[in-house]
């Protein structure tokens, strides 16, 4: 058994509660089989290579217009496609340009240190652009340095860029989510498929638990994004409540939960809902505790920025899955986030 192997089983064993039978293969990211390999040696036939050459002679002597082995013309590049055609969200050319912007975020101490200290953002910071831009950074901004048990409550960290980077790569990490999806071989990395109401886990475990856009989900109707299981085509604007408490259940005294929702208008989308102030308000009640800290962002035409409860009660929430022309704004998803940390005693 590898090393690597080991370390998961061990994570695993540690913060798991009750019958491992409701595991769906946690730590299973570590014994994916290798990609198959083939490799092939030796000439082509001469004939063949004749044949090619004297093809190559005769189209080298039509017109550059007939020849049929022209370079066919350069692809359009779809993130100039996407700042030129109006910065439309989910338009082609929005993903990469929006990753890219996520990658260089992430690691720009810089924007870290202005998220870290609340202060305002650059301007135009991430204009036509989702509230990952500001949730990222808030998050890692507030990640601790030591290492210890993380719990990613949703699956917002899966993926290379984030997990590489020093404020993640020395924790050991539980991700906890619906269903199957793309798992990092790391040993430092465990896969948990569960219900974030009634979690398979061990209490007082985890130094940090972070839990981006994913409480707005809960109990609503996952099928249309998430899962195939009919199970989660639910209705239940409450359905977060459980999961809170559950949060609250298995965070270690003196560890934080780092939260984030869309916040403005009480609002439902059917796969989501939108919290307004009594929801923020509901939300710490629920968990048993006021949060320490509370930063909101507003999205506008201007992009995000630092902001206030009262001026973001008239947000909404841009449903793109509705349909409709694009918003004029460029938003893409939430037009505000309340970003919240709750400490627990």
């Amino acid at each position: 058994m590898s090393d690597s192997l080991k370390a998961a089983g061990t994570t695993v064993r540690r913060v798991l509660r009750g019958s491992v039978g409701r595991l769906r293969r946690a730590g299973a990211v570590l014994i994916d089989g290798e990609p198959s390999q083939s490799a092939s040696s030796g000439q082509p036939p001469a004939r063949v290579v004749q044949t090619v050459a004297a093809t190559s002679a005769a189209a080298a002597q039509l017109p550059a217009a007939a020849h049929p082995l022209a370079a066919p013309p350069a692809p359009a590049d779809p993130v100039r496609q996407y700042l030129d055609g109006g910065r439309i969200a989910w338009s082609p050319g929005y993903k990469p340009y929006r990753n890219g912007e996520l990658h260089r975020v992430v690691r720009d101490e810089q924007v870290l240190a202005t998220f870290r200290a609340g202060a305002p953002l650059p301007a135009g910071y991430a204009f036509g652009l989702d509230e990952r831009l500001v949730e990222y950074p808030w998050m890692l901004a507030r990640m601790p340095e030591a290492a210890g048990r993380v719990l990613d409550a949703g699956s917002t960290l899966n993926y290379p860029y984030l997990l590489d980077l020093p404020q993640l790569a020395n924790k050991q990490i539980v991700i906890v989510t619906l269903a199957p999806e793309t798992m990092e071989r790391r040993p430092n990395v465990s896969y948990l498929y569960d219900d974030l109401r009634d979690v398979v886990l061990r209490d007082d475990v985890f130094q940090t638990i972070v839990c981006i856009s994913t409480l707005e989900h809960i109990g609503l109707d996952n099928t249309q994004l998430y899962t195939t299981d009919a199970r989660y085509a639910e209705g239940d604007h409450s359905g977060y409540r459980p999961a809170l408490r559950e949060l609250a259940r298995v965070l270690a005294p003196g560890g934080r939960l780092l939260l984030t929702v869309p916040f403005g208008r009480a609002e439902q989308h059917g796969w989501l809902q939108q919290f307004d102030a009594a929801g923020l308000d509901e939300i710490a009640t629920t968990f048993g505790h006021l949060p320490t800290e509370t930063t909101i962002y507003r999205y506008d035409e201007h992009g995000w920025h630092v902001s206030d409860a009262a001026s973001c009660a008239d947000r909404q929430y841009y449903d793109v899955h509705a349909g409709g022309p694009p918003p004029s704004d460029c938003a893409a998803a939430a037009r505000a986030v309340a970003c919240m940390v709750f400490t627990k005693p």
